[in-house]
């Protein structure tokens, strides 16, 4: 009944040989779409950003995210893999707004110790990398949700997010600048941060927060693009140190 209105999500759904398995993402995708109005709103939201891709980079990211459809972490978060790869798309089209040219996904290096940025494209006859990087809830959060307690919800983000946030620039630097010489391309990292605050309460504040970190730590020779993604309480903000792109 969907399939008109989804076919890029179908095509992820059909690619799984057993969606009726407990570990499939896919499972009563049917039954949920036709009896929500909000899922099938969030899946509206999806759709958008995969119909952004051409052919080439939707062969490429569909063939990414496969293996994950039918992977549920037992640990409690989910499908969070197959989000992670599918969250490539949103800076794909990043690219593409900025007047990227050329746009495409980079495929794995063959050896297992090497790894390449996720996309490139020109603008302006340079080459552009971007690196991906999805911060996600914390443990604390995880078992909350797990086990259905409840997890106060703090205006201020703690140092695990900031480290991290830390760490995912730095491994990104390395993989940008393993890439290619540094000068010769113009580097990005575009991060999809995934709050304990799935609502959206806290948003401002936690964006401020990060802007005051990466204003405090600067970081050279890359431009960073941050991901303001739709919650139910929903915020657009504007950061200093950083692009914000919020979503619609």
């Amino acid at each position: 009944m969907f399939r008109a209105r989804f076919p890029r999500i179908y095509e992820l759904r059909d690619l799984t040989a057993d969606p009726a398995s407990p570990d499939a993402y896919f499972q009563n995708f049917d039954n949920n779409v036709e009896d929500s109005p909000h899922v099938r709103q969030i899946y509206d939201g999806w759709e958008r950003v995969l119909q952004g891709l051409d052919n080439d980079a939707w062969e490429f990211l569909k063939t990414e995210a496969a293996p994950y459809l039918i992977r549920k972490d037992q640990s409690g978060r989910g499908w969070q893999q197959l989000f992670d790869i599918l969250n490539q798309a949103h800076a794909y089209n990043y690219l593409k707004t900025v007047g990227c040219s050329d746009v495409r996904f980079i495929p794995r290096a063959k050896q297992p110790s090497t790894r390449t940025p996720d996309l490139e494209g020109i603008l302006d006859s340079r080459t552009v990398l971007c690196e991906v990087k999805t911060i996600n809830i914390s443990e604390e959060e995880v078992r909350a949700r797990k086990e259905f307690t409840v997890v106060k919800i703090t205006n201020r983000l703690d140092d695990g997010f900031l480290r991290k946030l830390r760490s995912d620039i730095t491994e990104a630097e390395k993989q940008l600048h393993a890439h290619t010489a540094m000068g010769e391309a113009r580097y990005y990292v575009y991060i999809i941060p995934c709050f304990d605050d799935f609502v959206g309460w806290c948003k401002e504040d936690y964006f401020r927060q990060i802007d005051q970190y990466l204003l405090a730590n600067p970081i050279s020779g890359i431009e960073l693009v941050l991901h303001n993604g739709k919650t139910p309480f929903q915020k657009a903000v504007t950061m200093t140190a950083a692009t914000v792109i919020n979503a619609s």
